[in-house]
């Protein structure tokens, strides 16, 4: 049997034709474009996936600044316990922390009543509340079980790190606040 017209042979060469050739053959530009339906139809669904991630990203930002301010007050109760450490050896009633002029007694246990230091947003120290981002807050306790001794010679420092902070504000949090206590056991020996 043969067929003649547009049969299965005749569609199998048509799809190897070049477009050209295949117009002189009898095609269409219809079976060869979109409808303007399809062509709505796909911008709906890409206007509608730009919006949603377009919608996501002040949250992502926000996220991203709070992980931001977690690390930085990490590092910086870190550089006041590196201070505190290196020369709690040699000077344990009187332990300075540069960059700034304060000093903590490792001797005694004390609560502060204004931020003892700041930092700005690099998490350098300061003593000065202008330009800072975070306040800090230094606790001493030396009356420790397990380690009480006369003289006293280890004691237990909490840096409490918070942000942002609020000049002359005592070591409560406010509620716009946000904080973070570290704790570590420094010892003169």
């Amino acid at each position: 049997m043969l067929c003649y017209g547009l049969g299965s042979a005749d569609r199998r060469k048509r799809f190897r034709l070049p477009i050209g050739r295949w117009l002189q053959k009898g095609g269409s530009y219809r079976n060869q474009a979109f409808s303007l339906l399809e062509v709505v139809i796909a911008m709906g669904v890409i206007t509608v996936g730009i919006v949603g991630i377009l919608g996501v990203m002040p949250t992502a930002l926000q996220s991203g600044k709070s992980a931001q301010d977690e690390t930085r007050a990490a590092h910086i109760a870190q550089s006041v316990f590196g201070s505190l450490v290196a020369s709690a050896p040699s000077q344990f009633s009187a332990v300075p922390l540069p960059p700034t002029s304060v000093t903590i007694d490792l001797t005694a246990s004390s609560s502060p009543t204004l931020p003892t230091l700041y930092a700005d947003n690099y998490g350098t120290l300061t003593s000065s509340a202008t330009g800072a981002t975070y306040g800090i807050f230094i606790y001493t306790n030396n009356a420790l079980p397990g380690f009480a001794t006369t003289p006293p010679t280890a004691n237990q420092v909490t840096v409490r790190v918070l942000w942002p902070p609020i000049p002359g504000q005592g070591p409560t949090p406010a509620p716009n606040q946000t904080f973070r206590d570290y704790m570590r056991i420094v010892s003169k020996y």
